[in-house]
């Protein structure tokens, strides 16, 4: 016991009846100084959840927190009962099981004869519906007002991005939840400006892309028009040379059937020009036969007129006995004679005749010869012309093939002009799309220091090539077939191209 307690309490009169009357409407507890509890009523029990027995001979404290407990306020708060002053206001305390519980109530400290303190008697009423009540009441007018502080900045902000100024965010305090919303808002404006200037920046590449794409459409429908009339001009060009060329083929084919034939007419030409030649020796050696022949004639006639010559001698020494037989020898003689100056004029005839069948031999051997080399040759230009005869089918093949390849180039250039057409017309579409979209997007105010992206022009003079590699095929095939050397197109021109 402390020394509160072995204090001999003073005689006082009766006040049974209003001892009942304040039980019955108030929670009474008693404690002694140092805030042991003596005892307490029903209602004060049933307010705080406790029983007599677990609360009697404990201390004040175990209806406060423990964080009051040990402040000075509660220090001084038992000091000033002490003291013999009461206190009387609203005060929170600690059901049983930490239940928040509010009361009224007045602490009185009772005095003895002395008028010094002995205890003190709380009387309490439970008022923790109505502190709960006004304190929901409260809350719900700090919610309120808290709602309508955020709806109203939040409309702000709201008003703020409706017109395009992605700059707007909330810096008022929101408390509780709504500090949620706070950076909700914040969060997603900010996200929205970075997905904006991303956009602003992408269309602006996308405006100079589509500028460039259009730009370069466009040159290159052009490039594609130039290139498919070229490649019309350069299929009728191998059109014509390739017609050309097959008649070449005929030609050179006729030549070398022509040339054939001039080689068989060759072969029997020398065939007859040897059996000329050999004919030739033949009258060569009846020549030199006959020239015997004639030595025979000449001969005999020699001795002919040996005989008549005799004859007439032997006839002169007759007289005239041998008269008649000297003018048979005489008319023999001359006969012998003019066979004799015969035999002569046929010998040199002869001999004449032989000369010119010795030279007529010679020159139909040296012709003989020259026809066997002139055979020679025209199967050797048989041979060239064969050659220049298949070597002109298989260009006249090649050509044709290449015709078909060019005509094939021609079509899918064709289809390619019609593509390139439509290419340029979506990249016009697509570059005003773009430019739409630029206008769009610079309508958001992002100040971020960019302002509306600039467009970019395309240059269109970007992807043309400085030479036109089409038509220096076409020149080519033009200095081909007239005869002429063409220049060889430089490989830069077709990687330009």
């Amino acid at each position: 016991m402390s020394m509160f307690s072995r204090r001999k309490p003073p005689i006082v009169d009766d006040l049974s009846p209003i001892v009942a009357a304040i039980n019955r409407s108030q929670a009474v507890i008693e404690f002694q100084l140092d805030g042991t509890i003596i005892k307490a009523n029903d209602n004060f029990l049933n307010a705080m959840g406790y029983a007599l027995e677990e609360v009697q001979g404990r201390n004040h404290s175990i209806f406060v927190s423990a964080e009051f407990a040990a402040s000075n306020a509660y220090r001084e708060f038992w000091a000033t009962l002490r003291r013999g002053e009461f206190v009387a206001s609203k005060f929170q305390r600690v059901g049983k099981g930490g239940k928040d519980i509010w009361i009224q109530a007045s602490y009185n400290p009772v005095l003895d004869d002395a008028g010094k303190p002995f205890k003190v008697i709380k009387f309490a009423t439970d008022i923790t519906e109505i502190e709960l009540e006004r304190a929901r009441i409260e809350t719900e007018r700090a919610e309120a007002a808290a709602r309508n502080t955020v709806v109203h900045d939040l409309a702000v902000a709201l008003t703020g991005l409706a017109n395009a100024d992605l700059t707007t965010c909330i810096s008022a305090e929101f408390e509780g939840e709504y500090a949620q919303i706070k950076d909700d808002f914040n969060t997603a404006v900010a996200s929205l400006r970075d997905t904006m200037l991303a956009i602003a920046q992408a269309t602006q590449g996308l405006d100079a892309g589509s500028s460039e794409i259009a730009a370069a459409s466009d040159d290159l429908s052009r490039r594609t028009e130039q290139q498919a009339a070229s490649l019309e001009e350069t299929a009728a060009a191998l059109d014509q040379v390739t017609a050309t060329i097959k008649q070449s083929a005929e030609n050179a084919r006729q030549a070398a059937a022509a040339a054939s034939g001039a080689r068989e007419q060759a072969s029997k030409s020398g065939d007859v020009m040897r059996e000329a030649v050999t004919a030739m020796g033949e009258i060569e050696k009846s020549s030199a036969e006959i020239t015997q022949i004639i030595g025979v004639i000449d001969e005999i006639a020699f001795q002919t007129n040996l005989l008549a010559l005799n004859a007439g001698v032997e006839a002169a020494r007759a007289g005239d006995a041998g008269r008649g037989f000297a003018v048979v020898a005489q008319e023999v003689r001359a006969l012998a004679q003019r066979s004799a100056e015969a035999a002569k004029e046929i010998k040199v005839l002869i001999a004449a005749s032989s000369s010119q069948v010795r030279r007529g031999v010679k020159l139909v051997g040296d012709t003989g010869e020259s026809l066997t080399g002139i055979v020679v040759k025209v199967a050797e230009i048989d041979g060239l012309i064969s050659g220049i005869a298949q070597a002109s089918q298989e260009q006249a093949t090649g050509l044709n093939e290449v015709n078909s390849a060019v005509n094939q180039m021609d079509q899918v250039t064709q289809q390619n002009a019609a593509m390139v057409e439509e290419a340029t017309a979506a990249a016009s579409s697509l570059r005003s799309e773009a430019s739409e979209l630029m206008r769009l997007v610079g309508g958001f105010r992002t100040d971020t220091g960019h302002g509306t992206p600039r467009l970019e022009v395309a240059d269109a003079n970007r992807h043309r090539p400085q030479r036109n590699p089409v038509a220096a095929v076409q020149s080519r095939l033009r200095a081909a077939a007239s005869g002429g050397r063409s220049r060889v197109v430089a490989a830069d021109a077709w990687e330009e191209f």
